[in-house]
């Protein structure tokens, strides 16, 4: 093999190594996952660097190449994406172009949670104006319906489109249950009164139970008389930094609220928090053949039932003397 050819030989390698590394960093050779964020009013080339500092891309003037090519800087939207490192200049301007790769934020929120507590979580983890998600609660009698669930949600997310998400979580978890357990009550009744039996339960063999006793007050005009709905009336306790007061007072059993069970008849006007499928599961079958009318928390979170108020009073003092 003469000179020229061994020349011609390396040359060749040369260009498939070139080739070969090029395709290796560019498209076979993503590493670990990064959120990247692109913020409001940013250039392509304030992008394309901070995307290479980060290590996403090998090359910001590649991308810039591809971008001026294909689109343009208006096309890579403000957010937080989804990206790993090591990606293809291509597959970032697509990915991030298509919101494919719109980071999305896990928010759970729990059973008993009345909307102002679901507000802050979602303000927390800035996905929504919370005065707006509440106005919309409000204007529309939302509260009970927002269904307790761990959801996505991208950052600034309209209000709206949030409850609208709640909602569908709802009509697909608990709209079958009505089917299921016909009952006299309301949609809305229902609620009201599995709110209730969310704030006073803890364990879901008790939650049937709790739902009898409240059922049997209603059908013999018997008030309620629900501490959760008096803590709900009372609204934020500032001296202990939070919804739900413990230790009710006298003179809180005393507020005038059409909400507080204790002065009231009936369920309150709504309802209090928004409850768990098996709060409302339990309001539509409660504990069969259950005639209990009162009942007493114990030492370990359970309740203890009663027929009659002597019994109710005995045990009230029996848990008294052991706290």
């Amino acid at each position: 093999m003469n000179k020229r050819t061994w020349t011609y030989a390396v040359i060749l390698l040369l260009i498939v190594g070139s080739f070969s590394l090029f395709l290796k960093l560019h498209y076979f050779n993503e590493g670990e996952s990064l959120v990247f964020e692109i913020k409001p009013g940013q250039t392509a080339a304030e992008i394309a660097q901070n995307l290479k500092n980060a290590g996403v891309i090998q090359s910001g003037t590649w991308f810039k190449i591809i971008l001026n090519l294909s689109s343009s800087a208006k096309d890579l939207k403000a957010g937080k994406y989804d990206l790993r490192k090591n990606m293809a200049a291509e597959s970032v301007l697509n990915c991030i172009k298509s919101g494919r790769c719109l980071h999305l934020a896990k928010v759970t929120t729990l059973e008993g949670w009345r909307s102002e507590e679901i507000a802050e979580v979602l303000a927390a983890n800035e996905i929504t104006d919370p005065q707006a998600f509440l106005d919309i609660v409000r204007k529309r009698d939302l509260e009970g319906y927002l269904f307790p669930s761990t959801y996505y949600f991208s950052e600034h997310t309209p209000a709206w489109a949030v409850v609208d998400a709640m909602l569908a979580q709802y009509n697909r978890s608990v709209k079958p249950l009505f089917k299921q357990y016909p009952t006299d009550l309301t949609e809305k009744e229902v609620l009201t009164l599995a709110s209730i039996v969310e704030r006073e339960a803890i364990f879901h063999d008790e939650r049937p139970k709790i739902a009898a006793v409240y059922l049997n007050r209603l059908k013999i005009g018997k008030r309620l008389e629900a501490d959760p709905t008096v803590q709900y009336a009372l609204g934020f306790n500032f001296r202990e930094n939070r919804y739900w007061k413990k230790g009710l007072t006298y003179k809180d059993l005393r507020n005038s609220s059409p909400y507080n069970t204790y002065r009231h008849n009936g369920l309150p006007p709504g309802p209090i928090a928004n409850p768990s499928y098996e709060s409302i599961k339990a309001v539509l079958n409660p504990e069969p053949n259950f005639d209990a009318l009162y009942f007493v928390a114990d030492n370990t979170g359970r309740h203890d039932f009663s027929r009659t108020y002597n019994d109710h009073l005995i045990k009230k003092n029996k848990y008294r003397r052991k706290n």
